[in-house]
């Protein structure tokens, strides 16, 4: 069967409608990781699975008491809400929000109170803003997040927060309210308050009436229980016949707060949707049972991932391939504007899965059958782009499985507000992206029918990327011609690497193919390890790439040391991304340069795009066996470009006075 085949059937069975209709009862949900809610949502979507003749659901209960962690990352506690609202009540009265209408008005996480305060602007809260104004006993209106702030607010007597959205966040939108939470943990539980989210509009209101030295009093009611709880996830499969213990896993996480449409109600509702496709055309006996298992996961994100990934890791049975997240997978084109994106697994775990996926998205994104009646009919926008962050795919990608991980889903200007509600979900878009999936999956879960499709989607990547590699160095080559002689030889190593790391990546990725289709035919992909084979001195011969220069010793000596990583697990980079505490801790212990710190300031800025993904590439890489010259070569294949080697340098130096890694 073709891969055109496939999706012929699949279209025919997943709707788009259905999965936007699901979408519309998760977003009815609070689903607030650890709370009652959240099992209530998750309980739902088990019905439904029943209801469809599934027997294999289960649903896997964590603590949650804020102490307990999973490799590097702590559950959240437990929080439920009745109820809260905010009051104005000088200079004059009138309802600021209610829980009840607006659930992202009240910051997750808030302590209960019943209480009168004056309110203070203190724009992002800054410590030198907070030093600035006399807080104590007062609640502050800022645009800093409330979840960095409590022991900043602790420290100068602070009562409550009030926040809203910088103006560059409510751009267009100044009625939007955000998400924001608290979330203490611990250590800080005792010190952690209660708080408010209002829109931009209602803050400016107020500082209006403080610049007019008027004094601002409010009300604030919270019917809320922090505790000592659980956390769930729910789990079930459609079990392989052939390798049962090869597992591919699809993930969507089912937490936020009412409405939250698109993030992320729409991934976990498409993949339900896609569950029931998947068993309807086997009932059906439209296709044959797969021979690997497929795994779906409701999950409440990066919390409830780590302890599920901790568990599985203790089973000798469990082999996952790889793993899919749909995040945000329903953006209607023209309510939010932006295109669809796969972020790619990552370059330290190379396999098919980028190319097949590509191959499938081509196929999709022009197929009549794939467009809903009441969705978008126009074609499908969509990017391409390098592994992200922000999501559980990162959890996946790295240790302890280290299986190639991707996600599915959009920019949005509405996500984590009130704006994200349904009618900017499109079935349409549901409907591209879940027949992509069951496309994908599919082709992946026999040994025989789909391989040769693979090889050739493989192939057809392995050209795109060599003429990539072949753009590299003919920018590379040209741009040392200004630099001094001793970076101009460090510069022309580092080509020579990469184009061996290259020829390594597609070495695995190639043994992937074999490793899980091990009866396909050797013709087919002779061509690209013989190409392979033959590439590197092609290359430096045509090229006329110089090999015999002079680097210097230190340099070498730098480039062959191995990071070996301090911690388990994936790591959790908010310490990192945190540039106050960071200043802070370079006073206390990491004693760096100004100019230094100023450099990693810079580079973790930069590396914020795709929520960290360079940052987060480069550690993956650390895999107590790359040395730095393998890590930084291989980071040349994210964006076809050699990075800027002091950046690295820093960051390495860094991790190793924060003493994540050693360096040996």
């Amino acid at each position: 069967m073709s891969l055109e085949k496939l999706l012929h059937k699949v279209t025919r069975e997943l709707s788009g409608e259905r999965a936007k209709r699901f979408t519309g009862y998760l977003s009815q949900y609070h689903r607030i990781q650890a709370s009652k809610e959240f099992l209530s949502a998750i309980k739902f979507v088990q019905n439904e699975l029943e209801k469809l003749g599934d027997t294999n659901s289960k649903i896997h209960e964590y603590t949650a008491d804020g102490t307990r962690r999973y490799y590097d990352w702590n559950t959240p506690i437990s929080w439920d809400i009745e109820d809260g609202e905010l009051l104005l009540v000088e200079p004059v009265k009138k309802i600021l929000c209610k829980f009840s209408e607006v659930p992202e008005s009240v910051c997750t996480h808030s302590k209960p109170v019943d209480l009168e305060a004056e309110v203070i602007h203190i724009g992002d809260a800054s410590p030198e803003e907070m030093n600035d104004n006399n807080v104590e006993g007062k609640i502050v209106l800022t645009t800093g997040s409330p979840r960095s702030m409590i022991d900043l607010l602790a420290d100068h007597g602070a009562i409550g927060v009030i926040a809203y959205p910088s103006e560059q966040r409510a751009q267009g939108y100044l009625q939007m309210i955000q998400y924001v939470g608290l979330w203490p943990n611990a250590e800080n539980k005792n010190k952690s308050t209660f708080g408010f989210s209002l829109s931009r509009k209602q803050a400016i209101e107020l500082i209006k009436y403080q610049k007019e030295g008027k004094k601002i009093v409010v009300k604030a009611k919270i019917k809320a229980k922090l505790y000592e709880g659980n956390m769930h996830v729910l789990s079930t499969k459609i079990e392989g016949t052939v390798r049962p213990e090869e597992e591919i896993i699809l993930v969507a996480h089912i937490c936020h707060p009412a409405p939250s449409a698109n993030d992320n109600a729409s991934g976990s509702a498409l993949l339900l949707e896609i569950y029931r496709t998947i068993k309807s055309l086997i009932d059906q006996k439209k296709i044959t049972k797969p021979e690997r298992t497929i795994r779906f996961l409701w999950v409440p994100e990066f919390h409830g991932t780590m302890p599920w990934i901790a568990d599985q890791k203790q089973k000798e049975n469990f082999k996952p391939i790889y793993c899919i997240n749909l995040d945000m997978v329903g953006e209607h084109p023209a309510l939010v504007g932006y295109p669809f994106t796969l972020n790619k697994a990552s370059v330290s775990t190379p396999s098919f899965l980028n190319d097949l996926i590509t191959e499938v998205i081509e196929i999709v994104k022009d197929y009549s059958d794939a467009i809903e009646q009441g969705g978008w009919q126009f074609p499908w926008n969509y990017r391409i782009k390098p592994f992200a962050g922000g999501s559980d795919q990162l959890l996946f990608n790295d240790e302890p499985l280290r299986i190639p991980s991707v996600m599915f889903g959009h920019p949005d200007t509405f996500h984590h507000t009130n704006l994200d509600s349904i009618e900017k979900v499109d079935p349409s878009t549901l409907k591209r992206v879940g027949s992509t999936v069951v496309v994908t999956v599919l082709a992946s879960s026999y040994e025989n029918e789909f391989s040769e499709e693979i090889v050739r989607a493989f192939q057809k990547g392995y050209q795109i990327r060599k003429g990539q590699l072949l753009n590299l160095i003919v920018r590379e080559l040209s741009a040392p011609i200004s630099l001094e002689e001793e970076a101009k030889n460090e510069h022309l190593y580092l080509i020579n690497s990469t184009i061996g790391r290259f020829i390594d990546f597609e070495k695995l990725a190639l043994e992937s193919i074999k490793l899980s289709f091990p009866s396909i035919g050797s013709k087919l992909l002779e061509f690209v390890k013989s190409d392979r084979e033959k590439l590197q001195q092609t290359i430096i011969e045509s090229m006329q790439i110089q090999t015999n220069f002079e680097v210097k010793s230190d340099i070498i000596k730098i480039f062959k040391q191995i990071p070996v990583r301090n911690w388990r697990g994936p790591l959790n980079a908010y310490s990192i991304f945190n540039i106050e505490k960071l200043e802070k801790e370079n006073d206390e212990k990491l004693k760096m340069k100004q100019d230094q710190l100023q450099r990693i300031k810079q580079f973790l800025e930069k590396s914020r795009a795709d929520y960290g993904g360079f940052l987060l590439e480069l550690i993956n890489l650390i895999d107590n066996k790359n040395t730095v010259e393998e890590i930084i070569s291989f980071l040349s294949l994210i964006e076809w470009k050699i990075p800027q080697i002091e950046e690295i340098f820093d960051f390495l130096d860094l991790l190793e006075r924060l003493e994540l890694i050693e360096i040996k």
